[in-house]
């Protein structure tokens, strides 16, 4: 496999052409799309098209590494229209001791978030026949890893490291990952938003960004244990889309896939309110967002919508895991208000 040329370390700065090579194909970077914590996104093209790359630094070691390669894995996961997969990867070890996970990604030129900023700025509003119809191939896209049925095909792609360390960095997949086939296995985004959702060309919402997807359910074992969860909730589930139960998790709880349904709800109210539901309990009441969240207190705007689609909203915005609907009784449900 052929190494990603140095000049890429100096990015973020483009003040210059970079160029990279991975497996044999070059790459121009166009530009930085976006970045956090120890990860960036950039722009890059070839005779092909243009693509998103993820670039993934780990410095601290194994246990660093070990998340970023369970991300790479989640890209090769799902074989679903509704969530994005990646097209190549590449694991470098730097001259400074660690190492660098690449992730090369289709490039989306809208998603969610845009329709959103859109009518904001044109005070217009989505259709509710769109909307319904976006929601429901979400809804798909979370079914998929809510029940995920794990065959032959998808065993076909998994990750072969072919670096310094190929068994060191396998084994580092394997241990998360050794799903047998035919098993069907619960995953859960884990930081579902309008953000993270983008629009193929046919304008099919694609669920992206899957650093924060993981198998369900999570028992909570421990004080230490707990505390370990908690620090992950609070760098990558997003506070506004994070369920009630993330708040303040304790030894004996069990995390399930239920805290996407949660999110899926907040994501339909921004899409037809243009701001998640307790942003705008924040903006219009003063409310603490915090405390809204974990009373689920939030509130319609006037409006064209009817009250189908806020019911749909309704039933995901429950504050008791235990109580939240299905992501089949969800999709049944949406699905019902098209007939």
């Amino acid at each position: 496999m052929d190494l990603i040329t140095n000049c890429l370390s100096y990015i973020p700065c483009l003040s210059f052409d970079p160029t990279l090579k991975i497996n044999g194909v070059n790459y121009k970077i166009e530009r930085l799309l976006g970045e956090g914590g120890f990860s960036y996104v950039y722009l890059v093209k070839n005779y092909n098209g243009q693509y998103a790359l993820k670039k993934i630094t780990c410095p601290f070691g194994n246990e660093n590494l070990k998340v970023a390669l369970q991300e790479v894995s989640n890209y090769k996961e799902f074989n679903s229209p509704f969530i994005v997969r990646s097209i190549d990867y590449s694991v470098v070890s730097e001259k400074e001791g660690y190492k660098t996970v690449y992730i090369l990604l289709p490039f989306f030129e809208t998603g969610i978030q845009d329709i959103i900023t859109d009518n904001a700025l044109n005070d217009t509003q989505i259709d509710e026949k769109v909307a319904i119809r976006m929601f429901i191939d979400i809804c798909r896209g979370l079914h998929s890893m809510h029940r995920h049925h794990r065959n032959a095909a998808s065993d076909s792609n998994a990750i072969l490291l072919d670096t310094d360390s190929d068994a060191e960095n396998q084994s580092l997949i394997n241990n998360d990952f050794g799903t047998e086939l035919n098993e069907t296995t619960i995953f859960a985004h884990g930081d579902l938003k309008p953000s993270n959702i983008m629009l193929s060309k046919d304008e099919t919402p694609v669920i992206c960004d899957l650093g924060s997807c993981q198998k369900m359910p999570i028992n909570i074992t421990s004080f230490q244990h707990a505390i370990s969860i908690q620090e992950l909730v609070e760098e990558h589930c997003t506070l506004p889309y994070r369920a009630p139960e993330l708040f303040d998790i304790k030894s004996g709880d069990t995390i399930t896939e239920s805290i996407d349904i949660w999110s899926l709800g907040c994501t339909l109210y921004a899409l037809l309110y243009g701001l998640n539901p307790f942003e705008r309990e924040e903006q219009i009441n003063g409310a603490n967002i915090t405390l809204a969240i974990n009373a689920g207190k939030y509130t319609y705007p006037d409006g064209d919508y009817t009250q189908k689609i806020k019911s749909l909203i309704d039933m995901c915005l429950v504050v008791d895991q235990k109580e939240r609907p299905s992501i089949e009784t969800v999709l049944a449900t949406a699905l019902e208000t098209t007939s």
